[in-house]
């Protein structure tokens, strides 16, 4: 078992491998990574169905983060969804060393010692190629759902931060995966994790 004290947070891509990463990562370090599963605890504890937390990623209008914790009153139902899937992440990393992918994590966690930030990304054919695969769809039919995913991706990312998705200075890694594959990223990021120092 590999030793893991950090918080990773890994911001993806559609088809380049975030959650298979994470889920390598967790095999390796025996520490636990959080996807969907971020959307149903949240929705178990805040009484907004897992349907519209899952919608804010697909959000595109509203204020800076700051503002949902201003008593103004004037919050909408998807403001008030997407500061309780916050909460649920914050909660989950004081727990201690985790993985957590997407949802902007690393905005969300930026005042947390010891992140370690991950992007990744890949290759355009091979994110198409995993769309067909995966949905068993035709080419072109992948292409849109590459480029509607992605641009889901950076509305919300540009809504919850005002900053640009995937911009490298947000991130300690920019990973493609499409080279070097899956497995040897979770080693990467792993690696990483254990060469950047811990602050106590």
């Amino acid at each position: 078992m590999q030793e893991c004290k950090h918080i990773i947070t890994i911001g993806r891509e559609y088809g380049a491998g975030g959650r298979s990463i994470a889920r390598k990562i967790s095999e390796k370090t025996g520490i636990p990574f959080y996807d969907k599963d971020i959307i149903t605890m949240t929705a178990e504890k805040s009484g907004f169905t897992e349907e519209m937390i899952q919608g804010t990623e697909e959000h595109e209008a509203g204020r800076n983060i700051f503002n949902w914790f201003m008593p103004s009153g004037a919050a909408s139902s998807y403001d008030q969804a997407i500061l309780a899937q916050a909460q649920t992440i914050r909660k989950i990393a004081k727990e201690g060393p985790c993985i957590i992918v997407g949802r902007g994590a690393n905005y969300i966690l930026r005042d947390f010692p010891n992140l370690v930030n991950v992007f990744l990304f890949a290759d355009e054919e091979d994110k198409i190629k995993y769309a067909m695969e995966t949905h068993d769809e035709p080419r072109e039919k992948a292409i849109k759902r590459v480029r509607h995913s992605d641009t889901a991706r950076e509305s919300y990312y540009h809504y919850l931060t005002r900053e640009r998705w995937g911009n490298l200075k947000n991130y300690d890694l920019c990973l493609n995966s499409s080279p070097i594959g899956k497995e040897a990223c979770a080693e990467i990021i792993i690696e990483y994790a254990q060469r950047k120092p811990m602050v106590e």
